[in-house]
């Protein structure tokens, strides 16, 4: 299981790395500044449409995996106990509460960009 999570994270970085790139190349290309009109055309494709969902999905699974990632190699019993001895019994609080933490950050996050999405509309 590890090594897929580890090509996922790859591979998804690629496809970040790619997604930037096309933006920052097309800014330099394309006459943004002299016709509207292009980054209207060049934003409402279809192209770009799916790029950009495809972006904000792999965005999203890259930052989880990252960050089960750091709450697999610091909050364990093993590390917490090496930095704090005597206390390696409070890893499972500090993982679960750095879980929930996560969670809440994910949930306000959602919660704000569907609020302004909708306030737009």
């Amino acid at each position: 299981m590890g090594t897929i999570l580890w090509l996922v994270q790859r591979f998804s970085s690629l496809i970040i790395l790619s997604y930037i790139l096309l933006i920052f190349i097309n800014y330099f290309i394309k006459p943004y500044d002299v016709d509207a009109q292009v980054w209207f055309s060049d934003i409402n494709s279809i192209q770009m449409k799916i790029f950009t969902s495809l972006f904000l999905i792999v965005m999203v699974l890259h930052a989880l995996q990252g960050l089960k990632a750091v709450e697999d190699d610091y909050f364990t019993e093993r590390t917490i106990g090496m930095f704090l001895p005597g206390t390696k019994h409070l890893a499972k609080f500090l993982r679960y509460s750095y879980r929930g933490f996560i969670g809440l950050v994910i949930i306000v996050l959602s919660y704000v960009t569907v609020l302004s999405y909708l306030m737009e509309v």
